[in-house]
């Protein structure tokens, strides 16, 4: 393979995914790829990585190890790829999560599709995520959450306020941006990347449990979400923002669920970003591919993650690069030692110590 013809500094957004059809579509939503980094890989760096630009901005993509998921593994990606890349100024972290709609008239409406976006965003302090299982137990036997990923730069902020009046005057391009890439590699439409039959997408009760088998052919229809009054005039993924809640492990159990969204008003949920508090700057997207209940599949999965890198890739549209190269570099923002204190701690957290 060819080697970049850019030097691994002047590589500034670092691109993290957790699996690899994550990791293929964000290669295809580059607009060009770099080759291999020039300088080597220290013998300690472990990801895999594919170079590019989008819309200017070089991008590095790297994936978590096959078949390693979660926080401790996104934190050594993170750590490794600022060894590597030492001027990256801020992270997106893009894959798949699950979705947490509310139709119950106890709160805001959250009318959350599978397919759709979700772009971990808050109006106070914090980042948008909150990691709901990491705090401490209170007297009284009440959980305080005590974590929650720092916001995103501020070139993302302003971004992300830039990107959301541009979509309610013309609307998301996510949809546009999936067309291209599919027409540009006709592969991924024949392995599954497009956009799965509405019907496929059903929301059942917290209470109704899942009939066995791999679709849902065989749930009762009676047990679904009367979603007729919520009736899209669309089946473009729309776009949300508001808070991902992200954990240890992956949630199948829709009590579960809904107790974390009464909790943290979370319309998400992931296990990555975990990995990531106060360890990496950056942006949680998910494309919604599941309801986090016992119905949970994979038939959105792809069309999901092809939906969260159009996203990032339509951002990335609107960030300046002027604004960019003025942040400081996530490496000097943050000393060696809180990173490998960081890694260690969240190592000792997933092994229950």
């Amino acid at each position: 393979m060819s080697i970049s013809p850019f030097a691994n500094d002047e590589y500034t957004v670092g691109w993290v995914c957790a699996h690899g059809i994550d990791f293929t579509v964000a290669e295809a939503m580059l607009d060009e790829t770099h080759g291999e980094p020039q300088t080597p890989l220290l013998l300690a760096d472990h990801n895999t990585y594919v170079l590019g630009a989008v819309n200017g901005h070089k991008v590095v993509v790297a994936c978590l190890p096959r078949d390693e998921i979660g926080g401790f593994s996104a934190a050594a990606v993170a750590k490794d790829m600022m060894h590597t890349f030492p001027r990256i100024r801020f992270g997106l972290v893009v894959g798949i999560g699950a979705g947490i709609p509310r139709y119950d008239g106890g709160g805001d409406i959250a009318d959350i599709r599978l397919g759709d976006v979700v772009v971990g965003s808050s109006n106070t302090v914090d980042g948008g995520v909150v990691v709901y299982d990491f705090g401490k137990r209170l007297a009284d036997g009440s959980f305080d959450t005590r974590y929650a990923l720092d916001r995103p730069p501020r070139s993302l902020r302003t971004a992300l306020n830039r990107l959301v009046s541009k979509n309610r005057l013309q609307g998301s391009q996510v949809s546009v941006l999936i067309d291209q890439m599919l027409d540009k590699y006709p592969v991924l439409l024949e392995a599954g990347f497009g956009r799965p039959e509405q019907a496929t997408d059903r929301l059942f009760r917290s209470e109704y449990r899942h009939v066995a088998g791999y679709t849902c052919a065989r749930c009762d229809p009676a047990g679904e979400v009367d979603r007729e009054s919520w009736k899209r005039r669309t089946s473009k993924p729309v776009v949300h923002y508001g808070t991902i809640a992200t954990g240890s492990s992956v949630v199948k159990h829709a009590p579960t669920r809904d107790d974390i969204q009464y909790k943290h008003q979370a319309i998400c949920l992931e296990t990555e970003a975990a990995g990531l508090v106060n360890c990496f700057p950056c942006l949680v997207i998910r494309g919604i591919s599941n309801y986090a209940d016992s119905h949970k599949n994979d038939t959105w999965r792809n069309y999901a993650a092809a939906a969260a890198a159009a996203y990032a890739k339509e951002l990335l549209g609107v960030v300046h690069i002027r604004d960019v190269v003025r942040e400081c570099s996530v490496k000097e923002t943050l000393s060696e030692g809180a990173l490998l204190l960081h890694s260690l701690s969240i190592k000792t957290k997933a092994q229950g110590y």
